[in-house]
């Protein structure tokens, strides 16, 4: 019976995670206002985007919430992903639900972010011409797209819970780790992150709280790798100096100094 649970838990909490994606997508790309005429009841669906529904506060208190939702998301993410932290939570959880867990938390704060993001009106670019508007929808595209392929390239099912879940409830084993660097991986250590990136500064219009959003997101993803390129040292030693000192941080061709590599990611 606890298997069986602990299987039902796994599976509930990757489509939880699925769906969050999914409006994740359609809130920093306002997609209720660029697909609603083609898709009706998207609006309903997305009732709040980066910059379209939400309570109204003035520019200063919005910009101060929104700030404290997207600290909330970076300590939840950076403190449940160190080492120290997932050793503790598997002392008080079965090993095979943890990482289902830390999935399910991280979707609920994304939750809360979009419930109570407060847009800030103001636009600081806006793409006119019909080539501008095509260009930032595919870099918008293309960011997003490059993050779900970065978490199939190193395993996307390990990486959101369902394998572990799925091989206890096979009486398997847990999967070891592997160090792997396959393709994306092998031009810049976080294509995952880069991918984010993308997607956050894509998109034909840029509002204040847009611009907000993007800047605060990609601050702390800077520093986020910071920690987890920390812990992926300490983990694999030279094998991960070397692959540093190799390949670049997030713009293939460039230097790789200043970092190494993770994403979530070549621990697979």
């Amino acid at each position: 019976m606890k298997r069986v649970s602990i299987l039902l838990f796994g599976v509930v909490v990757y489509a939880v995670f699925f769906a969050t994606f999914l409006y994740l997508i359609a809130f920093v790309g306002n997609l209720q206002v660029a697909l609603g005429p083609w898709l009706p009841s998207l609006p309903a669906l997305v009732p709040h985007s980066v910059d379209i529904g939400g309570a109204q506060s003035a520019p200063v208190v919005a910009a101060i919430i929104d700030l404290a939702l997207i600290l909330c998301f970076g300590l939840q993410h950076s403190v449940m992903a160190r080492t120290g932290f997932k050793a503790w939570l598997k002392r008080h959880l079965p090993e095979s639900a943890e990482r289902s867990v830390y999935v399910l938390l991280a979707s609920l704060v994304l939750m809360l972010m979009f419930w109570q993001w407060r847009p800030i009106a103001g636009n600081v670019w806006i793409a006119d011409s019909v080539a501008g508007q095509a260009i930032g929808w595919a870099v918008f595209a293309t960011g997003f797209g490059l993050v779900l392929l970065s978490t199939f390239l190193i395993d996307h099912f390990d990486l959101f819970g369902l394998k572990q879940v799925l091989r206890q409830f096979l009486g398997q084993p847990a999967a070891k780790a592997n160090f792997v660097t396959p393709f994306l991986y092998k031009l810049v250590r976080h294509p995952l992150y880069l991918g984010f990136i993308l997607a956050f500064w894509g998109g034909p219009v840029m509002s204040a709280g847009h611009l907000l959003f993007a800047a605060s997101m990609s601050a702390y993803i800077l520093i986020a790798i910071r920690f987890e390129e920390r812990d992926l040292v300490r983990q694999l030693g030279e094998r991960y100096v070397a692959y540093r000192e190799r390949v670049p941080m997030l713009v293939p061709g460039t230097s790789p100094r200043g970092g190494a590599k993770s994403d979530a990611g070549e621990l697979t």
